[in-house]
């Protein structure tokens, strides 16, 4: 027996040599170990927390195809929680100069199409000799200004056309870190001090290519990504409901952002939150319901002016931006006018839209987003049977949209989706609130 009980001694010493060797490796090449209280979950859940040392400022960012945003909390400022918000837009000027954020996107009426560059999250680490991941691809060449071509290794590149000619060939990794240097540096004058940590929102579907992308933009612009943390588990953490929901509980996460769309079922089990069930549509979003007023507009403009403006990129970026514009007032209005000044030729653009056409419009694509939220249920009823849903939460700036909450609503029977955080800054603050509550 004593000698069983030795053997029991000498077992658990070589254990703590082994992981007092194990924190040592670890601590000198950053490799993270799992904490050893985290719940084991079920094998289709996505941890909701991943546990590293503390830095001393840790912010997040939400890399997005139309905006992205920085968020985190300022100790100095009595530890109020930031956020800055830029559109994910790069343009390259005649000049040489490259434009990030607002001004690139105040810069493309003016610009050669092909110049400006934005929606390019949906790309990052696919390739385009993968069946699934090159209908995607092609769908982008097709629906973009700018030119996007498959080069190194068959991922996506753009193309970008200087004034003398000459044309630069970027990695989308490249473009997202112009992005992301632009957001860290916002941060840093808001916080009068350097920023060197973060933790990344990522979409549930991103395979390991395309989260390694995604990490390695974060690197480019000189941020240590400490954590990769999935989108909706961002949102359900802003929402708290790792204390809302009881054992069991679940939510349906609906995102519609500008450029896709996603829907996920979040269900709080063993204490940590999971996603029980996904899907996605990499190409349903504000710009498609933008894209569908433009064309209606455009053929207005052809009816009273004779004139057949989709072959003049510039008078259609124009016409869009004010479509974007009308769509967004059009959510706390009944009725918005449309003005373009000099659309083509000097003639001046104005037409009233009201919220009944737009719907009408849009009415194919906001079912679509219906049927997105129907196929996340099926899939995850088909893994647990009948499940009964405790909280909506709506996330992404169009799902502002009055239709979209109403077809929400309608199709739960009547249950009021949660927007109490402002919708396209719920995944940032998420992540924050994530982040911190690791430590």
């Amino acid at each position: 027996m004593a000698a069983t009980g030795d053997r029991c001694v000498a077992a658990a010493t070589l254990l703590q040599i082994l992981l007092a060797f194990v924190c040592l490796l670890s601590s000198a090449s950053g490799l993270q170990i799992p904490h050893p209280d985290l719940p084991d979950m079920y094998t289709d859940f996505v941890r909701d927390r991943t546990w590293y040392p503390p830095p001393v400022e840790v912010v997040a960012i939400d890399l997005g195809n139309t905006n992205s945003c920085i968020a985190g909390y300022a100790p100095a400022k009595t530890d109020t929680m930031f956020q800055f918000c830029i559109p994910s837009w790069v343009a390259f000027t005649d000049d040489g100069a490259t434009l990030v954020g607002e001004a690139a996107r105040n810069h493309a009426g003016a610009a050669d199409p092909q110049a400006v560059v934005f929606g390019f999250k949906r790309l990052l680490g696919l390739r385009s000799n993968h069946w699934y991941e090159d209908a995607i691809v092609q769908t982008a060449i097709k629906r973009a200004p700018y030119k996007i071509t498959a080069r190194d290794f068959n991922t996506p590149m753009i193309d970008v056309k200087s004034k003398d000619g000459t044309v630069k060939h970027l990695s989308l990794m490249k473009v997202a870190s112009m992005v992301i240097a632009q957001l860290k540096e916002k941060a840093m004058e808001y916080l009068g001090g350097p920023v060197d940590y973060a933790v990344m929102t990522i979409p549930q579907h991103y395979s390991g290519l395309s989260r390694d992308t995604a990490m390695m933009a974060g690197e480019l612009a000189r941020l240590h990504i400490v954590d990769m943390v999935p989108e909706p588990i961002s949102v359900a953490v802003a929402y708290g409901l790792r204390t809302k929901l009881r054992e069991g509980a679940n939510a349906l996460v609906l995102h519609v952002g500008g450029g896709t769309a996603d829907a996920s079922v979040v269900t709080l089990m063993d204490r940590s939150l999971g996603i029980r069930a996904y899907r996605d549509d990499p190409f349903l979003g504000g710009d498609d319901f933008d894209e569908k007023v433009v064309d209606y507009f455009a053929e207005l403009v052809k009816m009273k002016h004779g004139k057949d403006i989709g072959g003049d990129s510039i008078a259609l970026a124009k016409l869009r931006t004010a479509c974007e514009r009308a769509k967004k007032a059009l959510s706390n209005q009944e009725h918005v006018e449309v003005t373009v000044e000099s659309l083509f030729d000097g003639v001046d653009f104005s037409e009233t839209l009201s919220r009944s056409k737009f719907e009408e419009l849009n009415d194919d694509a906001f079912r679509r987003v219906v049927a997105l939220v129907r196929r996340v249920m099926l899939e995850a009823e088909e893994r647990r049977g009948n499940i009964k849903i405790d909280e909506i939460i709506l996330v992404g700036g169009s799902t502002m949209i009055p239709k979209i909450q109403r077809l929400v609503k309608e199709y739960f029977h009547g249950m009021e989706p949660s927007i109490r955080v402002k919708p396209d800054e719920a995944v940032a603050l998420g992540a924050v609130v994530h982040a911190y509550s690791a430590y």
